[in-house]
């Protein structure tokens, strides 16, 4: 009898690993499918991204694309979830040394001239790298983020992904906005936006060779100097 106890408790703990195994990779090839949604939807938009284009991009089975997402309005919107968590992600360490260089300085620095030239320099040497791997390493991400500002805007079943995600984008440059403007510092944000996502936008078009990033940097310069307030 104890035998008999011993090897159903084993049998039961390879059964649970048999379990575990499967559950991780079932998660594995469900990422693989997001992932390849992912790319035909940066590829050829929304309304091209089917279950047969991702099976073929993930070089997976139809059926098992349709396995794990029967509706392609469902696999879409969970390949639109985790793009913006990723993309968003790859900024918040930026971000964050951005703020811990910022809070050294007390508001009498940050009032002087000098400073905030200083902080300009600074800040635009972190921007423009970032933006640059951007353009270059993750263009994927670029080209489904520049979905979430027009295709997606005008379709409800996923209006509410991209206005999410466009506030993320936002709120970090209300923040740096704050630190210099405490009237309106949404307006500065905004336009700073606007200038950052439209810079990396028109550099996916050209050649990576042809990424100019001095002039990425000048750009970038001219519009943190309006948000610093400092005069050309």
């Amino acid at each position: 009898m104890q035998f008999s106890l011993q090897a159903v408790e084993k049998h039961g703990k390879y059964m649970e690993a048999v379990k575990v195994t499967r559950r991780a990779k079932g998660e594995k090839t469900r990422e693989k499918i997001l992932k390849a949604a992912i790319e035909v939807i940066a590829s050829v938009g929304i309304k091209g991204t089917t279950h047969r284009a991702v099976a073929k991009k993930a070089d997976a089975q139809l059926s098992l694309t349709t396995y794990y997402f029967k509706d392609i309005k469902e696999l879409i919107r969970e390949a639109i979830i985790l793009s913006s968590t990723i993309f968003i992600e790859s900024s918040s360490g930026i971000w964050h040394k951005v703020f811990a260089y910022l809070d050294e300085f007390d508001a009498t620095s940050m009032r002087k001239v000098t400073t905030r030239e200083e902080i300009c320099h600074k800040v635009t040497d972190a921007a423009t790298q970032h933006m640059y791997e951007n353009i270059i390493h993750r263009p994927v991400g670029l080209a489904v983020e520049q979905i979430f500002f027009t295709e997606m805007m005008y379709q409800p079943e996923l209006q509410d992904l991209a206005i999410a995600h466009v506030e993320k984008l936002r709120q970090p440059f209300i923040k740096l906005a704050s630190y210099f403007n405490k009237v309106d510092p949404e307006i500065d944000a905004e336009l700073a936006l606007m200038t950052i996502t439209r810079i990396q936008y028109q550099c996916l078009s050209q050649d990576k060779n042809d990424v100019d990033i001095e002039q990425i940097r000048k750009l970038v310069y001219r519009q943190l100097a309006w948000v610093l307030k400092l005069k050309r």
